[in-house]
C-alpha cells in the first residue's frame, strides 16, 4: 500500500508541474546518496587515515547533499558530521568577489577603475605597491603585484604577540608598505591576499557598509546559505578540532585550544574570512559560475582569465580555471592552518562538489588525496544519470 501511495503521490506531481517532476526524477536523491556513501567508505581506512572530512555536492537540478567520514577530533575518536564547520580558508573569496560583481552589474565600481579613486585620498595610500596604477580588475586577477603581507617575518612574529588582537585592515596593508612591485600591474599573475584585502575596503568605501554586512545581506540570506559563518574572533560557533604539523614553527599542533583558535582568526578577514561547511560552499561555487548571484551577462567577463603561471589553467575575477581530464573547472580553494577546503564546479555536467579536511599536516593528508580520485567517479555517475 505505501508503494502505491508514492507512485500516486509522483504522479499528482508530474501533473501539477511536470517540466519539475521530469528534473527532479532524472537524479533521484536516495540513490546517489547511497552510493556516495558506499564509495566513501570504501576509500576510508580508520587505521591509516588521520582526522576526516565532509563532502557537499550541489547536483545539476539545485539539490545539495551533505557527507562525512573519519573523525572532527581524532583523541575522542568523535565522528565527523555532514555539516560540521570548519575554517575555509581563502575560499570566502568566492563570496566576495561574488559581491563585486553584484557592485558592478549596479555601476557602482568599474573594473578598469584605478584604485586611487576610491582609496587615494588616505595618507596611506601611496605606501601601496603600484598604487598609481592598479585597477580593480588588477586586484580581482591577482596581477596588481602586491606582495603578501602573511608572509612578511614581522606579520609572522605580531600574530602571536596578543592573540586576540582585533586587526584593522590598514594595519595588514602596512607590512607590504613602500616594498618594491613584483612587476609592472596587468602584467603577470602572483597569487596574494593582499589583493582582496584593499578589494574590500573599497566596497565598503563604495557602500558605506561592512564587507560582512554586506555579504550576509546580499549573498548569504538570499540564497540560504546559512551555514556560512565570519570569523571576527578566536571563537567560532560550530568549528571542530584542526591539526597542524606539530613542529610546525608558526602554528604547531592542536590549532584549537578550549574551543578557541590559538589567535584571532578575524585577521585573516578578506583574505578568506568565512567558517563553512562543505555542503553550503559547493552550492555557493554553482550560484556564483552560474550567474545566479549576479547578472548572468557579466559570467563571460568573469571567466576571462590570465596565465596562474605554476597554479595551473587561468585565473579570472576571483575563479581559478582549469582544463582537466575530468573537463573544465571552475574553482578556488582555500588553506587555514589546521584546515584545507577545495570547492570545483564542473560548467558542462552543472555540478559542484567542496571537501574540507580537518588537517593542513603534509604527512596526513590521505584522505584529502583520495577525495580527489573520487570526484571522477562521482561525476560519471552523475552525467550516465542525466
Amino acid at each position: 500500500m505505501k508503494s502505491y501511495k508514492l507512485l500516486f503521490l509522483c504522479i499528482c506531481c508530474f501533473i501539477i508541474n511536470p517540466l519539475v517532476a521530469f528534473q527532479q526524477n532524472k537524479l533521484d536523491a536516495a540513490p546517489f546518496k547511497k552510493f556516495v556513501d558506499t564509495e566513501l567508505s570504501k576509500l576510508y581506512n580508520a587505521e591509516t587515515d588521520f582526522g576526516g572530512a565532509t563532502i557537499g555536492i550541489a547536483l545539476p537540478n539545485g539539490e545539495a547533499h551533505a557527507f562525512a567520514i573519519g573523525n572532527s577530533n581524532v583523541v575522542n575518536k568523535t565522528p565527523m558530521k555532514p555539516r560540521d564547520r570548519m575554517l575555509g580558508g581563502s575560499t570566502g573569496k568566492v563570496f566576495l568577489s561574488g559581491a563585486l560583481m553584484q557592485l558592478v552589474q549596479k555601476n557602482k565600481i568599474q573594473l578598469d577603475d584605478k584604485v586611487s579613486t576610491y582609496l587615494g585620498k588616505y595618507a596611506w595610500y601611496n605606501k601601496i605597491q603600484n598604487h598609481e596604477s592598479i585597477t580593480i580588475r588588477n586586484l580581482m586577477r591577482h596581477a596588481s603585484g602586491i606582495s603578501r603581507y602573511v608572509y612578511n617575518e614581522q606579520f609572522q612574529i605580531d600574530i602571536h604577540k596578543d592573540a586576540d588582537r582585533k586587526w584593522k585592515p590598514e594595519e595588514l596593508l602596512g607590512y607590504v608598505f613602500d616594498e618594491k612591485p613584483l612587476f609592472k600591474a596587468g602584467s603577470e599573475f602572483a597569487y596574494s591576499d593582499t589583493n582582496y584585502i584593499i578589494l574590500a575596503m573599497i566596497l565598503e568605501e563604495v557602500t558605506n557598509t561592512s564587507m560582512y554586512n554586506f555579504i550576509e545581506k546580499n549573498i548569504l540570506k538570499p540564497f540560504k546559505l546559512n551555514d556560512v559563518t565570519p570569523q571576527v574572533n578566536r571563537k567560532i560557533r560550530g568549528l571542530i578540532d584542526g591539526y597542524n604539523k606539530k613542529d610546525d614553527p608558526l602554528f604547531p599542533g592542536d590549532v584549537l585550544v578550549n574551543g578557541k583558535y590559538k589567535y584571532n582568526v578575524q585577521f585573516e578577514w578578506a583574505g578568506g574570512g568565512f567558517a563553512i561547511t562543505s555542503v553550503d560552499l559547493a552550492r555557493a561555487g554553482k550560484l556564483v559560475y552560474e550567474g545566479r548571484v549576479f547578472d548572468k551577462k557579466l559570467l563571460p567577463e568573469f571567466l576571462t582569465g590570465i596565465d596562474a603561471k605554476r597554479l595551473g589553467g587561468t585565473w579570472g575575477l576571483g575563479v581559478h580555471i582549469r582544463k582537466t581530464p575530468m573537463g573544465t573547472t571552475y574553482g578556488h580553494s582555500g588553506f587555514f592552518p589546521g584546515y584545507i577546503t577545495n570547492m570545483l564546479y564542473f560548467p558542462e555536467s552543472k555540478f559542484s562538489i567542496a571537501f574540507q579536511v580537518n588537517t593542513s599536516d603534509p604527512q596526513h593528508m590521505s584522505i584529502y588525496r583520495k577525495l580527489f580520485k573520487l570526484i571522477p567517479t562521482i561525476k560519471k555517475y552523475i552525467s550516465e544519470v542525466e
